[in-house]
């Protein structure tokens, strides 16, 4: 089994290096905590959007490798592509994304953008679903939260194997006592060798949407806030 599964990933890293375009970008082999599982993004952009998405808790599934589309454009010609991400909301709505760099690297580029633009709308408008394009001016336009979620992804990742559900119920009554804490508060209450779990569980809770928090706006340490939501006690 375990042969078999090393080379299925030898064989997704191959696909993601023919996949990069003229920008030779970096791959990354990345653990989803919204997913449960790991996948490989063919570019630091992609990456970017990774960070976002996990952060985002209007997302509720999301598949970062859909299965290419083949569809026939206005002249005629069939044209396979290949979506980035393919996301379901909490409300069931699904989005089509398709991540590029603002500027192509070359007329080649631009013009291969032009057919993949056509073909994907085209798909989702068959398909009944939101096609959009994701550029660095949506993806990386609040910095501070991707440095922050960067940190937070990598801290879930290293629990991957642990339940955190005990952890975020204590965070939970908690909270129910207080309303507003910090990250400092927590880790004063079940202590520094518990601290870890505990933080992992409440930004969990935060990918699930269940508090609002400041690091969209702060950076992450203990004076980071996390309160109740508005109309909850």
């Amino acid at each position: 089994m375990s042969g078999r599964m090393g080379t299925q990933f030898r064989g997704k890293l191959a696909d993601a290096y023919g996949q990069r375009g003229s920008y030779n970008s970096n791959l990354w082999y990345v653990y989803s905590p919204r997913t449960s599982r790991d996948w490989v993004l063919k570019s630091d952009l992609e990456w970017d959007h990774f960070v976002l998405a996990e952060s985002d808790p209007t997302i509720k599934d999301i598949d970062y490798s859909p299965a290419p589309l083949r569809e026939r454009l206005d002249d005629g010609r069939i044209y396979e592509t290949t979506l980035d991400a393919t996301v379901i909301h909490t409300d069931d709505s699904i989005e089509w994304r398709e991540i590029k760099y603002a500027e192509p690297s070359s007329r080649k580029e631009e013009s291969r953008n032009r057919l993949q633009q056509e073909a994907q709308s085209k798909a989702a408008r068959r398909a009944g679903v939101a096609y959009t394009r994701w550029t660095e001016h949506e993806i990386r336009s609040n910095f501070q939260k991707l440095t922050n979620w960067r940190r937070i992804v990598v801290w879930l990742a290293a629990t991957r194997e642990r339940s955190l559900a005990t952890y975020q119920t204590d965070i939970a009554c908690f909270l129910d006592r207080r309303h507003t804490v910090t990250l400092g508060e927590i880790e004063d209450q079940w202590g520094e060798p518990a601290f870890p779990l505990y933080a992992a569980a409440l930004f969990r809770s935060l990918q699930q949407g269940s508090y609002l928090s400041d690091l969209d706006i702060r950076p992450l340490s203990r004076l980071t806030q996390i309160s109740v939501l508005r109309g909850e006690t």
